[in-house]
């Protein structure tokens, strides 16, 4: 769904998938190993479906926050 690169060694992914006959959105942090394979790290969220209008709203209204001419 989305891989943001953050450095040359982080990245943040933000996924569907399914746990425990569950589906999920994960937004995580992805880091490089040795070898240069991506693992996924501890730092991150997963939401239910239905909770994700309301996590949008909340970056939408930190986005207009941090810079209200610049927001979308």
């Amino acid at each position: 769904m989305l891989d943001l690169r953050r450095s040359d060694t982080e990245r943040l992914r933000v996924t569907v998938g399914e746990y425990r006959g569950r589906t999920l959105i994960d937004i995580r942090l992805w880091f490089v190993v040795d070898g240069g394979a991506w693992k996924p790290g501890r730092a991150g969220v997963s939401l239910r479906p239905e909770q994700a209008g309301e996590v949008m709203q909340a970056l939408r209204l930190a986005a207009l926050a941090a810079d209200p001419k610049g927001a979308h």
